[in-house]
């Protein structure tokens, strides 16, 4: 026979995980929506990018005016790398291949620039560029440090703050990537839950608690390890390791 405790607490999981279900299937619908938009917003980004070059190819236009052209012409082609990068982020097949973890966390930082840009938050990256690539799935890279990163800013909505998100090489045969904030902080009785699925330390509706839970597991998943270090008024950095060796 269940306890009354057992039974309440069995009917909150499953209550979790009934919200957890619609909500992916939310985002999963979302994603289904956004692939033809992107498709759409392409189209008239290359017509403008190529209107654009028409432009300075003229050789009676004022500097002035090629300066704005060849700016607008930047532009454009930037919201286009960013719309191909959503378009391939958001596919749901595995595609295990030679990742650059740098272009993943570029990638993300600059997804991310208008959730830190509201918060006040500055962003740092300090990237070594001499790295080997990775063998693994970049999207699932790209989520882990969505996941990370996002909690980062969150941890910083009142105050602003600053973030800095290294990649550099431990030792032979490792990659690493860190993401610090100075944030307010994980308290010391939470340290060993954060891991923990349905743990959460956020308000009521502004998460599930399964973000770090799901992270943890795909960077074991992928052969890596993962772990977080923390002060008071102080801030928190997660560090996320990749063997090498172990890719294949």
């Amino acid at each position: 026979m269940k306890t009354l405790a057992e039974k309440h607490n069995n009917d909150n999981i499953s209550a979790e995980l009934l919200k957890q279900m619609a909500y992916n299937e939310k985002m999963a619908e979302l994603g289904r929506i956004s692939a033809g938009v992107v498709h759409e917003l392409n189209s008239p980004l290359s017509v403008i990018t190529s209107a654009a070059q028409m432009i300075l190819r003229e050789s009676d236009v004022s500097e002035f005016v090629r300066e704005m052209v060849a700016r607008i012409s930047s532009e454009a082609q930037r919201l286009s790398q960013m719309t191909r990068g959503l378009l391939n982020f958001s596919r749901q097949d595995e595609a295990t291949e030679e990742t650059d973890v740098n272009l993943a966390v570029e990638f993300i930082l600059d997804f991310l620039a208008y959730e830190a840009a509201k918060r006040g938050v500055t962003v740092l990256r300090n990237l070594d560029y001499h790295l080997q690539t990775v063998r693994m799935d970049s999207n699932l890279l790209k989520q882990i440090l969505l996941n990370i990163i996002m909690n980062s800013l969150q941890a910083m909505e009142q105050d602003g703050g600053k973030l800095l998100v290294d990649t550099f090489a431990p030792k032979d045969g490792d990659i690493g990537i860190s993401i610090a904030d100075t944030g307010p902080g994980i308290p010391d009785d939470a340290m060993t839950k954060i891991f923990q699925p349905y743990y959460t330390t956020k308000k009521p509706g502004e998460g599930t608690g399964l973000g770090l839970f799901v992270t943890k597991t795909l960077v074991e998943n992928m052969g890596g390890r993962i772990e977080v270090r923390s002060r008071r008024n102080k801030g928190t950095m997660f560090s996320i390791t990749f063997a090498l060796a172990r890719q294949g």
